[in-house]
C-alpha cells in the first residue's frame, strides 16, 4: 500500500512480509529506482542548501538579494524547499510570463545550471525518462491509498505508468453500537452525537504525566493477555520512554521506545569547541567544554582547569596560570604532550566578538573535532566490552564535523557568528538516538500517530491528547491563483493534510474493542488533536463536561468507571519525611576541637554548630559540579583582586588620582583574564557601572587614609596570631598604619545596608578576630573599618575609628576590644555541646529564648519572615537540618 502521507508503515501484525512495501511516496520511488538500476547521490540536505545558494548568487538585484544578503542559509534554504514544491507540482523551471516575481528569481538561477543532488522532481523524471526507453518495471501491483489527482502533477504522471489496484477501505473493526464503532463512523465522515462513554471508550484526565503513566502500565500487567495486540500512541517520545521503563518494572515486554537527542554529550564538542573562537572566551562555554563526560581535553587537567575558572572566571587568570604551571611542568608533562594538546584546543586563534570569522578557522575546528571523535571511536572499538551507542554517537560527531567544515568552505571566506550557528544548526540537525529499552517480543506496539495503524489491534492507549502545529503554505493566495493558472499545481496543504486525516480516521477504524484516552497536563500547552476533537464533539454533554479525574478515581479506591482499563489498587501508608531537628544528638566521644581557628569558623562555630560539625568534623563537601560564580559574588572577588594588584606594592601611599588610573587600568587589563563573564558584548552597561564603582570606591579608600596619615602595609595579608590558644588563619583585605605605629584594617564589602548596622550593634566579630589577632602580635587592638565598594562608603566605629576626613561615616559603636571580649564571652558559655553532652544545636532553627546568652552577637531577633540568618546564607548544608524541604 504507498500513500501520499510519507513514512513507511510497519508490516501487518504476527506476519511476515516478502516483496511487499508499504509507506508513502519516497518507499515507492526507491522502489523504482531499485528496479531500474537508477542510482541516488546519497547527500545531506546542507549539501542541497550550498549547491542551491551557490546558485542564487547569480541572481543580483532581485526580489530575493536583500534577503540572500540578511541570511543566506536561511533564505537558500526556504527557496529549495519552495523550488521543490514547484518542479513536483509542474515546473520546469522555465521563466514564462506571469510567473510570481520570486519564482521568475528562481528561474534564473536555475537557467543554464546542472545541479549535481538531485530533486524529487528530477528524481521522477529520470524514472520517466527511463520507461521512455524502454526499460520494463517488473509484475507489480501498486495499491493506492489516496486518489490519483490528490498527489502532485509530477507523481500524477509516474503513477500512471504502474500497475494500480483500487483500494478498499477496510470495514470498521470495533463491534455494532459500541460508542467505539460509532466513533469509527464519525471521523470517516459519519454522523453522530450525544454519544455515552462505554466499555469501548474509555475518557480520562490526569494531574500529572508520572500517574497517567504508572497507571497504564498497571493496567496493561492486570490484563496481559491482549498486550501483543495492544497499541500505545504516544506522541512525546520522552513520555514513551518513560512508559517503558514503568513496563520494564512490572515485569512486562518494553516498546523499544527511542528518542533522537541532540544534546548527546558527544554532539556538544563541535559547538563549544567553536564557541572558543571568540574573543573575550565565554566562561560558561569553556566550563562546559571542560566538564563533558568524554571530551579532548584529559579528565585530570580538565577538571583542574574547570575548578581555577570557578575561582576566577576567565582564560587566563591568575588561578588558570596556576594550574597550567602545575599540569605542565617538567614533572607533570616531561614530553609536553599535555601542553601541545591544551595549545591546541583552549589557545587557539580567535577573533574579536561580533568581527566575522575566518571559515579557515571554522575548518581548522571541524577538522580536529573529526579527527579526535574518529580516533576516540577506533579506539573504543577494540575494547573487550565497548559501547556501540557511544561508538556511534562518535562517528556522527565526526561526520557532523566533517559537513560543517564542508558547508563552511562553501560560504566564502569570512562568516559572521549568525552565519556559523546556521550551519551548526544545519550540520547537527540529527541527533543520537537513544533506546531506553529494547522492543521486545510479545510487547505493546507503541506509534507516533493513528496513521501508522495499518491493521486490526485489540486496543488503543491514547497517551496524551495534543498534538503539533501542522506546517503551514508557503505560498499566498494569489501566488497559488497565478500558478494554477500557468498550469503548476502547488498544493497549498489540503491534500497532504487530507490523506494525514484520512490514515489516521483509517487507523482508528482498525481498533477491535476498546480506546482509552488520557489528557495529559501538557495537552493544555498544545493544539488539540483534530481526531480527538471530533470524537469529543460527539460525545453526550455530560461525557465532555464531566471528565473522570484519574488520581480522583485512585484516591477512591475505585477505577471500575475506567473498566477494561483497570489495575488492582492498594493503600499504602505514607511514611513522613524527617521533622526538622533543631537538636542533633552524638555520641561525644566523635566530637572534637580543631587545631586551627579562624575568622569564619568561630562565627558558624557559634551562630550554627551543626555547620560547624558538617563542613569542619564531618568534613561534607557540596557537590563536585563546577558552577561559575554568581554576579554579585564574581563582582566582590574581581573588585578584591583588582585592589590587591593596585596597592599591594608597599611604595606608600599614592595620590587620589593616580590611584584610581591605576585601578581603571588594571580593571581594564584584568577584566578579561578575572571576570570574563562581565567582559561579554552584552555586559557593557554592567561592567561600566562596576568600573565606576570601583572608581569612587578607590577615592574614598585614599582620601581617607591620606586625610588620616596612613599608609597601606598590605592587602589580603595573612593573619599570624592565636586566639582560644590556638594558630589562627585567616587574610585581612586591608592592613594599614598611621605615623604613630597604630594599626587599621579595613574590610571591603562589595555590597549590602547590613555593614552599618554590624558596627552600631557591636556585632562585627569578623573585623573583631582579625583585630584581636594582631593585637597579639602589636599588643594593641587597631581600628577596624568596612569599605563597601559599590556605594563607596567606609564605615567605621566612634570608639576606635579610622581616622581621616568626610569621605569616612563614623558610627556610633562600640570598641572592637569590646566586640571581641563580647564574642570570646559567647563563645566560651555556649561550648557544652562539644565538650560534654553532645547535643549539636542548629540554632537559627531554635526559638530566640532557647539561645544562650550574648548569642545576639551573630544572630539577629529581627528577621522578615522571608529573611534567613546572615549564617544561613551561604551554607551548603539546608536540606540536611531541613531549613530547605525536600519537595
Amino acid at each position: 500500500m504507498i500513500r501520499l502521507t510519507p513514512g513507511p508503515l510497519r508490516p501487518t501484525f504476527g506476519k511476515a512480509t516478502i516483496n511487499e512495501l508499504r509507506g508513502g511516496p519516497e518507499t515507492l520511488l526507491r522502489w523504482l529506482e531499485l528496479q531500474l538500476g537508477l542510482p541516488v547521490v546519497e547527500a545531506h540536505r546542507g549539501s542541497h542548501v550550498t549547491e542551491y545558494a551557490t546558485a542564487l548568487d547569480g541572481v543580483a538585484d532581485s526580489v530575493i538579494t536583500a534577503s540572500l544578503q540578511t541570511d543566506r542559509w536561511a533564505t537558500a534554504s526556504e527557496l529549495l524547499s519552495r523550488r521543490d514544491e514547484l518542479q513536483v507540482g509542474g515546473w520546469d523551471q522555465a521563466d514564462v510570463d506571469g510567473l510570481p516575481v520570486v519564482v521568475s528569481d528562481l528561474a534564473l538561477a536555475a537557467s543554464g545550471r546542472e545541479f549535481v543532488f538531485p530533486s524529487v522532481a528530477n528524481r521522477i523524471h529520470r524514472v520517466l525518462d527511463a520507461l521512455d526507453d524502454g526499460q520494463v518495471l517488473p509484475p507489480h501491483s501498486c495499491e493506492l491509498a489516496d486518489p490519483i489527482d490528490r498527489w502532485p502533477r509530477k507523481w500524477q504522471a509516474l503513477l500512471q505508468r504502474l500497475t494500480i489496484t483500487p483500494f478498499v477501505e477496510a470495514e470498521f473493526s470495533a463491534a455494532e453500537g459500541a460508542a467505539l464503532r460509532l466513533m469509527q463512523t464519525v471521523v470517516r465522515g459519519g454522523t453522530g452525537s450525544n454519544v455515552e462513554l462505554d466499555d469501548s471508550l474509555r475518557y480520562v484526565q490526569s494531574l500529572s504525566q508520572t500517574a497517567a503513566v504508572e497507571y497504564v502500565a498497571a493496567t496493561l500487567a492486570h490484563d496481559p493477555d491482549q498486550l501483543e495486540r495492544t497499541v500505545i500512541l504516544c506522541e512525546d517520545d520522552n513520555l514513551a520512554i518513560q512508559l517503558d521503563a514503568a513496563l520494564r518494572r512490572y515485569g512486562l515486554p518494553t516498546m523499544g521506545a527511542s528518542a533522537c537527542s541532540k544534546a548527546h554529550p558527544m554532539l556538544q564538542v563541535l559547538p563549544l569547541s567553536l564557541a572558543l573562537l571568540w574573543s573575550p572566551v565565554e566562561p560558561q562555554h569553556l566550563l562546559d567544554f571542560l566538564t563533558l563526560p568524554i571530551s579532548p581535553i584529559p579528565r585530570r587537567a580538565a577538571n583542574e582547569l574547570a575548578r581555577a575558572l570557578t575561582n576566577e572566571p576567565g582564560l587566563g587568570s591568575s588561578s588558570w596560570e596556576e594550574s597550567i604551571a602545575t599540569l605542565c611542568d617538567s614533572e607533570a608533562d616531561p614530553e609536553g604532550s599535555l601542553r601541545a594538546k591544551l595549545d591546541s584546543w583552549l589557545f587557539c586563534e580567535r577573533v574579536i566578538q561580533n568581527n566575522l570569522v575566518p571559515t579557515r578557522l571554522v575548518r581548522e575546528r571541524c577538522a580536529a573535532v573529526a579527527k579526535w571523535a574518529t580516533g576516540l571511536a577506533i579506539a573504543m572499538s577494540n575494547e573487550p566490552e565497548a559501547s556501540i551507542e557511544l561508538i556511534q554517537a562518535l562517528h556522527l560527531a565526526a561526520g557532523q564535523a566533517t559537513l560543517l567544515g564542508e558547508l563552511a568552505q562553501s560560504q566564502g571566506t569570512e562568516l559572521s557568528e549568525p552565519q556559523l550557528s546556521r550551519l551548526l544548526e544545519e550540520a547537527l540537525s540529527a541527533g543520537v538516538e537513544s533506546i531506553g529499552a529494547i522492543e521486545a517480543e510479545g510487547g505493546p506496539m507503541r506509534v507516533r500517530s493513528l496513521a501508522e495503524i495499518n491493521d486490526r489491534c485489540y486496543r488503543v492507549i491514547w497517551l496524551g491528547l495534543g498534538t503539533a502545529d501542522a506546517s503551514p503554505c508557503r505560498w499566498s493566495t494569489d501566488q497559488l491563483n497565478i500558478l494554477r493558472d500557468l498550469e503548476i499545481e502547488v498544493d497549498d496543504g489540503t491534500n497532504s493534510l487530507t490523506s494525514l486525516r484520512t490514515a489516521e480516521a483509517r487507523g482508528l477504524g482498525f481498533i477491535e474493542n476498546a480506546l482509552f484516552a488520557v489528557l495529559l497536563p501538557q495537552d493544555n500547552e498544545q493544539r488539540r488533536h483534530p481526531l480527538w476533537l471530533a470524537i469529543r464533539m460527539a460525545l453526550s454533554k455530560h461525557a465532555q463536561d464531566h471528565v473522570a479525574v484519574l488520581e480522583s478515581l485512585i484516591e477512591a479506591g475505585d477505577v471500575s468507571s475506567l473498566s477494561p482499563f483497570v489495575c488492582s489498587l492498594s493503600s499504602e501508608e505514607i511514611q513522613p519525611p524527617p521533622a526538622v531537628r533543631p537538636i542533633w544528638s552524638v555520641d561525644p566521644s566523635l566530637l572534637s576541637d580543631r587545631e586551627t581557628v579562624s575568622a569564619t569558623e568561630l562565627e558558624d562555630r557559634l551562630a550554627c554548630p551543626l555547620k560547624w560539625v558538617f563542613r569542619y568534623r564531618a568534613k561534607l563537601r557540596p557537590s563536585s559540579i563546577a558552577q561559575l560564580p554568581g554576579d554579585f559574588q564574581l563582582k566582590g572577588s574581581f573588585c578584591h583582586k583588582i585592589l590587591e594588584h593596585a596597592f599591594n606594592d608597599g611604595d606608600g601611599l599614592p595620590d587620589v588620582d593616580v590611584a584610581v588610573a591605576r585601578v581603571e587600568r588594571l580593571f581594564d587589563e584584568r577584566l578579561e583574564l578575572d571576570a570574563a563573564p562581565l567582559a561579554q558584548s552584552g555586559k557593557y552597561r554592567e561592567r561600566q557601572l562596576l568600573r565606576k564603582e570601583l572608581s569612587h570606591a578607590t577615592r574614598v579608600l585614599i582620601n581617607t587614609l591620606s586625610a588620616g596619615g596612613y599608609r597601606i602595609n598590605g592587602i589580603e595579608v595573612d593573619v599570624e596570631g592565636q586566639a582560644f590558644g590556638k594558630p589562627f588563619s585567616g587574610k585581612i583585605d586591608c592592613l594599614v598604619e598611621d605615623s604613630a605605629g597604630q594599626e587599621g584594617i579595613i574590610d571591603f564589602k562589595y555590597g549590602g545596608k547590613k555593614y552599618e548596622k554590624m558596627i552600631q550593634e557591636g556585632r562585627a566579630v569578623q573585623l573583631a578576630t582579625y583585630a584581636y589577632s594582631r593585637s597579639e602580635e602589636t599588643g594593641r587592638f587597631p581600628a577596624i573599618a568596612y569599605l563597601v565598594l559599590s556605594d563607596g562608603l567606609l564605615f567605621t566605629p566612634s570608639r576606635g575609628p579610622i581616622n581621616g576626613d568626610g569621605h569616612r561615616s563614623v558610627v556610633d559603636g562600640p570598641a572592637v576590644q569590646a566586640v571581641w571580649q563580647e564574642f570570646e564571652t559567647a563563645i566560651t558559655n555556649a561550648e557544652s555541646w562539644l565538650t560534654s553532652d553532645g547535643n549539636i544545636p542548629a540554632r537559627p532553627l531554635q526559638e530566640a529564648q532557647e539561645w544562650p546568652h550574648r548569642l545576639r552577637i551573630v544572630l539577629e531577633t529581627d528577621l522578615k519572615p522571608t529573611d534567613t540568618q546572615y549564617v544561613c546564607k551561604y551554607c551548603d548544608y539546608q536540606h540536611l537540618c531541613g531549613l530547605k524541604q525536600l519537595l
